[in-house]
């Protein structure tokens, strides 16, 4: 399936880009390059009786937008045909239309928009994973997909591709339908904008660490995955390549969430350490080669990693929450943090785009081994750069 986004790029004759979401003083020497500067929209689609017009966030676009065809007049009285959604990363604005083509013309610049189509129906009724990627070795990838197939009972894969150079989209959606199964729905997507610049520590200028207030591209995604694929989804879970989610009872994390009275799960993560008993490279690991916790050192530093979540996304409500890299934000159950599921955050697996991450894979400082996630790797059928993953009593978890 080709899925195709009508995406816009500012004009550069309108002689507009998007004001910077970072005061000058706060932005390193990185953060120029990295900005997402002119995506207007990453992608105008139809969402039932509506026209979704998705990007970053509009800041001082906004106003052009709304003095420009076909939104000038459609905010206010007497109809309110259009709607601005700005908070938490969001740039959307929904427009209440049946129309397949659009002409937007005015402030903004002049711009003939195909409105692509409503994909809602293609996860109905589905247990998807979701993920933004960049890079991540398709073997990965693979064994990713296979273990929340097998051990959460996931019958939908929506993999949104980031830049990757080191294949093609082509490679990626064929990796991904066999190790998904002639059962399970699989849609690769191209989403080929700016990342954003970090916070925190890499985001610093002279020792203060920065905001996450410019990263829209994977905020975008997700927020993109809910309204254009997902609206009608089972439950949706929002982990990593490199991330793996474990219950302490063996429970489907999909299950749980929707038996949930808030039909909502955020759970925390745990590092796995780069630690073998047995010769890896960067070349040949596989998830499973990596089995022993993290060590804690002599400061006792906390090992635990930012929260992700699973949703059951008819219970939510867009004109409130958004789905964000860590929280559902808006979402009253947002604020609990779940003790049943924790995912295993595995630190080789990795191509190191913020933090070297591979240095040191075969030091000997590892905590304990995980036996449950051992136990996972078996029952998921997953193997190690040597061979099979085998543990007595091994079974899949559903």
């Amino acid at each position: 399936m080709t899925i195709t986004l009508s995406s816009v790029t500012l004009d550069p004759a309108t002689g507009l880009k998007r004001d910077a979401a970072r005061p000058a003083h706060l932005r390193n020497e990185s953060y120029a390059e990295r900005y997402d500067w002119d995506t207007l929209f990453y992608d105008v689609y139809r969402a039932g009786k509506h026209v979704v017009f998705q990007g970053p966030p509009f800041l001082n676009l906004l106003e052009p937008l709304r003095q420009s065809a076909p939104f000038k007049g459609a905010f206010g009285l007497p109809f309110f045909r259009a709607r601005h959604f700005g908070e938490k990363k969001r740039g959307e604005i929904w427009l209440r239309s049946d129309a397949s083509e659009i002409a937007i013309n005015g402030p903004i610049g002049r711009y003939n928009i195909d409105v692509q189509p409503d994909m809602a129906e293609s996860f109905a009724g589905r247990r998807v994973i979701t993920t933004l990627s960049k890079d991540n070795d398709l073997r990965w990838i693979a064994d990713w997909v296979r273990f929340h197939v097998r051990i959460h009972g996931a019958d939908g894969v929506l993999f949104y591709d980031n830049r990757s150079t080191a294949y093609a989209l082509e490679e990626l959606q064929a990796t991904l339908d066999e190790a998904a199964g002639p059962d399970v729905r699989a849609v690769a997507v191209s989403w080929p904008f700016a990342y954003g610049p970090q916070g925190g520590l890499a985001g610093a200028v002279n020792g203060v660490e920065a905001d996450w207030d410019s990263d829209f591209c994977q905020t975008g995604s997700l927020q993109h995955a809910r309204h254009r694929f997902l609206r009608h989804a089972r439950s949706v879970l929002n982990v990593d390549v490199d991330e793996l989610v474990l219950g302490t009872n063996g429970e489907s994390i999909f299950a749980a969430t929707e038996a949930s009275r808030a039909g909502f799960t955020k759970f925390p993560g745990r590092w796995i350490s780069g630690h073998t008993d047995h010769p890896v490279t960067r070349e040949t690991c596989r998830h499973a080669d990596f089995i022993y916790r993290d060590a804690v050192g002599d400061g006792g530093e906390d090992l635990t990693c930012p929260p992700k979540w699973c949703v059951v996304p008819g219970r939510g409500d867009r004109l409130r929450d958004s789905w964000s890299v860590h929280n559902l934000f808006g979402a009253k159950a947002n604020l609990r943090l779940s003790d049943q599921f924790v995912y295993r955050h595995m630190r080789a697996i990795s191509t190191s785009w913020k933090e070297q991450r591979w240095e040191g894979d075969a030091a000997t400082d590892h905590g304990p081994r995980d036996e449950e996630l051992g136990a996972a790797f078996a029952a998921a059928g997953l193997t190690t750069c040597e061979g099979p993953v085998l543990a007595e009593g091994a079974r899949v978890l559903l």
